[in-house]
């Protein structure tokens, strides 16, 4: 009896039991939605999301919103270039002033409020470089070139901030305009000395170099569009990629821009190491900048007459910089030029015809000689009725000369017929292209081969012999497919080919 009611009562009460499981699930599920949708939760797991997720998230671009941002780039970008030529300026002029007023005290208070505004222009291109290159990475995430989770110091943004910043920062200021750095003077040892804010005004005329690099952003091929074809292709798309584009598109106005950034920095940066020597009025008065462009140029085409050197070790590493960058455009120039010279399609075709043109006027002036010769020859035998030729001394002569024509014409009838449409290095390119491609398959063939010898000797069965009798059959018919240019080649040889122009071709060989 109690085992019957202790069954009766187990029966009875799992019902109860599941429905009473059944509500405590839903409630533990509710609770987990509860404290998953909760605001810390959703904080923790921002935190927790990865750059590969983030970039799962959004598969494609919003072209309005990318060329927002890359428009709000482009204008950060024209308003540092403005701000650094602005400072460029101003460091000329107050350069020019110093050190035209150095041994008097003129106009200071006006050279103190130019320090002042180039100081605060160096400040203004700092912060607007901090934002142009964030404006830049907003810009690759929203074209989702870069992760839209990683940050400036997971790119290779920061590198190229980092040394902009290293050009930017050095500019003369007003608390430096005392203070020299002392030298002795080459081949005399007299003392001389620079004042910083001309070591630091050489320094700063290294942003010329900055606004060659904003200039390439502001050409036509520099886009949006130009950025999401380069994206489809994996190229990167910057300053470097709108060089190569500008080179061979625009090669010689390229040239003259990077000629002129070149005279400019270097010549000037060599006037300020050379005038430190120069600090006596006579010499300030009858200074001539004609002397820095004069060496500069020589420098940068890399001539070098000697007839005007720099002497101070400043002058010294300025032309070291001039001349590789002078070898550098020199060698852009050359490969341009020679691009240039270099016959198109048509034009390769059209120098073939006019090559056989010319060589069909030749044999027809030649065969004119020959047909003059044997006249010639046939009237003197007739006239004089030589009987003994052989021996006849101006017969000879004209026969010998009919033999030379004769040679001549057989040459030119060989050079007309290796002048083809189709350039036989290219032809033979071909050829071993396709030897490479056999000698590729026999290589495989033989790889085969030896696993299905490994694979028998395992396993001797009928099925396999019968794979590997069938495998060689298709080998050796495989085998006998030829090039179209195995026929030429094979032709090249005398002793096999039945073509008897080429073996007439070969003769003098």
């Amino acid at each position: 009896m109690k085992s019957q009611n202790d069954k009766v009562i187990e029966l009875q009460g799992t019902p109860a039991s599941r429905a009473n499981d059944e509500d405590a699930v839903e409630q533990d599920e509710k609770l987990s939605n509860l404290i998953q949708n909760s605001p810390k939760n959703r904080k923790s797991l921002r935190k927790k999301s990865t750059i590969l997720e983030s970039s799962k998230k959004d598969a494609f671009e919003d072209s309005r919103i990318t060329r927002l941002y890359f428009e709000r780039y482009r204008v950060l970008e024209l308003g540092r270039m403005w701000t650094i030529c602005a400072s460029i300026i101003l460091m000329i002029l107050e350069y020019e002033v110093s050190f035209a007023y150095q041994l008097n005290d003129t106009y200071q208070e006006e050279i103190k409020i130019l320090l002042y505004l180039i100081l605060f222009l160096t400040i203004i291109s700092i912060i607007m470089t901090l934002m142009a290159y964030l404006a830049e990475l907003e810009f690759k995430k929203c074209s989702l070139t870069i992760p839209k989770a990683s940050n400036i110091f997971q790119t290779n943004l920061i590198f190229l901030l980092l040394i902009e910043i290293t050009i930017l920062l050095p500019c003369p200021t007003p608390y430096t305009i005392k203070q020299r750095v002392s030298f002795s003077q080459r081949y005399s040892d007299q003392p001389r000395f620079y004042f910083v804010n001309e070591i630091l005004t050489f320094v700063m005329l290294f942003r010329t170099l900055l606004i060659l690099n904003i200039a390439f952003k502001f050409q036509p091929f520099y886009s949006n569009r130009v950025n999401r074809l380069c994206g489809i292709y994996s190229v990167e798309f910057g300053p470097h990629f709108i060089f190569k584009v500008m080179i061979r598109e625009h090669p010689y106005s390229t040239l003259c821009g990077l000629f002129c950034i070149g005279i400019f920095l270097f010549s000037y940066q060599l006037e300020i190491s050379e005038r430190s020597l120069l600090r006596t009025t006579t010499e300030i008065d009858h200074y001539n900048i004609n002397n820095s462009l004069w060496v500069c140029m020589i420098t940068i085409f890399t001539v070098g007459y000697g007839d005007l050197y720099p002497t101070t070790e400043l002058g010294r590493f300025t032309m070291t910089l001039g001349l590789f960058y002078g070898v550098a455009l020199t060698s852009l120039f050359t490969a341009i030029l020679y691009a240039d010279l270099q016959p198109f399609v048509s034009e390769l075709r059209s120098i073939t015809l006019l090559d056989k043109t010319y060589i069909k006027m030749e044999i027809r002036q030649v065969a004119e000689r020959i047909l003059l010769n044997f006249y010639k020859l046939n009237t003197f035998l007739k006239n004089f009725q030589v009987n003994n030729s052989v021996n006849d001394h101006a017969t000879l002569n004209r026969v010998g000369q009919i033999q030379a024509l004769l040679q001549e014409g057989q040459q030119l009838k060989r050079n007309y017929r290796s002048i083809n449409n189709e350039d036989f290095i290219a032809m033979a390119d071909r050829y071993f292209k396709d030897m490479n491609i056999r000698i590729k398959d026999f290589r495989d063939m033989l790889q085969k081969m030896k696993y299905q010898q490994l694979s028998i000797n395992k396993s001797e069965t009928p099925r396999i012999r019968s794979i590997q009798k069938q495998f060689h059959t298709f080998t050796a018919a495989s085998n006998d497919i030829k090039s179209k240019d195995d026929q030429y080649f094979e032709q090249l040889i005398d002793s096999v080919s039945n073509n008897q122009e080429l073996m007439q071709f070969n003769d003098d060989e």
